[in-house]
């Protein structure tokens, strides 16, 4: 293999490590109550929470820390005290956003791996 194919393989590999791995051990969330709007604040986690919460009643939506081992129906209704809600837990950083949000930064990632990559072995 000649050299400019085994640097834009080990590009390849960086890109994507640098892509889907988090560093650290910390988990950052955001970290809102029942709002409307879009969530800017963030906190890092607490010891013991080991995940981020989405979670969305009405047209509110809360953002916070959370326990992973507790994201089901039950917990949050019993920790939340609500009902109709939906829900989701990540644990990655800063993932607790809208899913929609989460698709369009997807997508923007994995187009800006792609060009990175055409740019700079094609």
């Amino acid at each position: 293999m000649n050299g400019s194919k085994m640097n834009c393989v080990l590009l390849t590999v960086f890109f994507i490590l640098a892509l889907f791995c988090s560093s650290g051990y910390m988990l950052d969330c955001y970290n809102c109550s029942l709002t409307v709007g879009p969530c800017k604040t963030n906190i890092t986690c607490a010891s013991g929470l080991d995940s981020c919460l989405w979670l969305k009643v009405g047209e509110r939506t809360l953002h916070d820390c959370y326990k992973y081992s507790k994201c089901n129906i039950h917990a949050i209704e019993e920790d939340y005290k609500t009902s109709n809600f939906n829900f989701k837990c990540c644990q990655k950083n800063l993932c607790n956003i809208s899913p929609i949000m989460m698709i369009s930064e997807a997508v923007f990632s994995i187009t800006l791996m792609i060009t990175m990559i055409w740019i700079l072995c094609f």
